[in-house]
């Protein structure tokens, strides 16, 4: 054999053992928990979260979903989810943390039978807000260990329904708010056209393209197209106090186009004030008369903006069956710093397989449940708040977008 063809092996075998010892910095928890609902309250009398209790008889669930979608249609309350996961010796000397995408509403965890965090209580839900506990000092490095979640749901959607359920020792995993992907989304590269849009220009709503909608009460306010203005290339949706009435604004294209997959965007720029908030949707005009997501549609929201959750703070949402059994996908927290100045994008893209929720081009989230397969309406709306929320709102404030883009694919 050459010296230079053992000088290869060589080279090839130190390579492979290299990557062969990686070391993991993130282990997914995502998989089978073991689970149980505590109706009678016996979680913490009975230490459900110690190492030594035995939960063989337990039924199994997956993190990232409702519980009601898991076989417990009917319970609100609390539950447990317990889970073994082996911690590499070599992350001996690093910060471990354990982070959730988002769980419903409240929870406590326990590592190795010690509680290591509790989040949430009556007022204050996690349902959408990632968390993240570092639980270092809780661990036992190179062995098996207990990771017990006692979840308080306080009515429909429950558990550990939000990804990601991760442990780790990546610090970049403490940003759960960060975009998927830092390449900016190009609807025309990825094979879609512009099919219809609006640049709002001229002095008055495009009625072959809109519709006043939700006029009369509605929450705290009153809905009117007084409150809808197209001037200087812009729509202006405001909202106002006369009469000691909360006036706002929205329009759709209902009645007029409806939309079956696609790109959505629009360019806008967001409100000040707290209490009413500003959105950008889609929703089915069959959404109240059935169930099921395909048949009879999705209420998308592509973005809301609450100022209360924080001026750098947009959220994303899936409603569908409309009524008592009224089924939600989130929400999901997008942080984009400065998003309160200025105008920014926010786009969904809307497939046949799923739904992906973008600001500025760039992906936070991607969806791919209760996908709707029928023709919904665009709507644009200031929503009205509560009257209590009035007392801390700055009024008037407007809602301004420059435009909106719709592209298809044939």
């Amino acid at each position: 054999m050459s010296t230079k063809l053992i000088l290869i092996l060589l080279t090839l075998s130190v390579v492979t053992g290299c990557r062969s010892h990686r070391m993991p910095e993130t282990i997914d928890l995502s998989g089978t928990w073991h689970f149980s609902p505590d109706t009678g309250q016996a979680g913490m009398r009975e230490k459900w979260y110690a190492a030594g209790f035995d939960d063989s008889g337990w039924d199994t669930l997956h993190a990232g979903e409702r519980w009601e979608d898991q076989g417990y249609p009917d319970l609100d309350g609390n539950a447990w989810y317990r889970k073994r996961v082996d911690i590499p010796d070599a992350w001996k000397g690093k910060e471990v943390w354990i982070k959730f995408g988002g769980v419903n509403d409240a929870y406590v965890l326990f590592v190795n039978g010690q509680q290591a965090s509790r989040f949430g209580n009556s007022h204050y839900s996690f349902a959408g807000r990632p968390s993240f506990t570092k639980v270092t000092d809780k661990v036992l490095f190179g062995k098996s260990n207990l990771i017990a979640v006692k979840v308080n749901d306080w009515g429909n959607s429950g558990g550990l329904w939000h990804l990601p359920v991760i442990i780790t020792v990546d610090k970049s995993e403490t940003d759960l708010y960060k975009p998927l992907s830092d390449k900016p989304f190009v609807p025309v590269r990825e094979g879609y056209k512009l099919v219809w849009k609006d640049d709002f220009n001229g002095d008055k709503l495009d009625s072959a393209k809109w519709r006043n909608r939700a006029l009369g009460p509605r929450r705290g306010g009153y809905g009117t197209p007084d409150a809808v203005q197209v001037k200087d290339g812009y729509l202006h949706i405001r909202a106002y106090m006369k009469d000691d009435t909360l006036r706002v604004g929205a329009i759709s294209t209902e009645g007029i186009k409806g939309f079956k997959y696609g790109y959505f965007e629009c360019r806008a720029k967001l409100p000040k004030t707290t209490g009413p908030w500003a959105a950008f949707w889609i929703q089915s005009p069959l959404i109240s008369a059935g169930e099921d997501p395909a048949r009879y549609g999705v209420e998308i929201d592509i973005f809301e903006y609450f100022k209360s959750q924080g001026g750098d703070f947009v959220s994303h949402d899936l409603h569908w069956a409309y009524g008592p059994h009224q089924k939600t996908s989130g929400a999901f927290l997008s942080k984009v710093k400065g998003v309160g100045e200025g105008f920014h994008t926010f786009a969904v893209e809307w497939t046949p397989e799923k739904y992906a929720f973008f600001i500025d081009g760039l992906k936070y989230y991607e969806y791919k449940k209760a996908i709707s397969h029928i023709k919904e309406n665009i709507i644009l709306s200031f929503e009205p708040c509560s009257v209590k929320e009035l007392e801390t709102a700055t009024l008037p404030d407007v809602f301004t977008v420059d435009y909106v883009k719709v592209y298809q694919k044939k």
